[in-house]
């Protein structure tokens, strides 16, 4: 997969996670997709680090 995919991928599972959390929890306000949406963008950046390392 290429990175970006990867990024793209890592974003979007946890927003998809944090969505399902709302709907479980009854949020009224989307707290767990933002904070899911921005663990997979930290997520996301270390595996794209993580492989640039390696390439180098």
């Amino acid at each position: 997969m290429g990175l970006g995919t990867t990024l793209a991928a890592s974003i979007g599972l946890g927003a998809i996670g944090g969505r399902k959390l709302d709907d479980h929890f009854g949020l009224e306000k989307p707290l767990a997709t933002a904070c899911g949406a921005l663990l997979g963008l930290g997520a996301g950046m270390w595996i794209v680090v993580k492989n640039l390392r390696n390439n180098l």
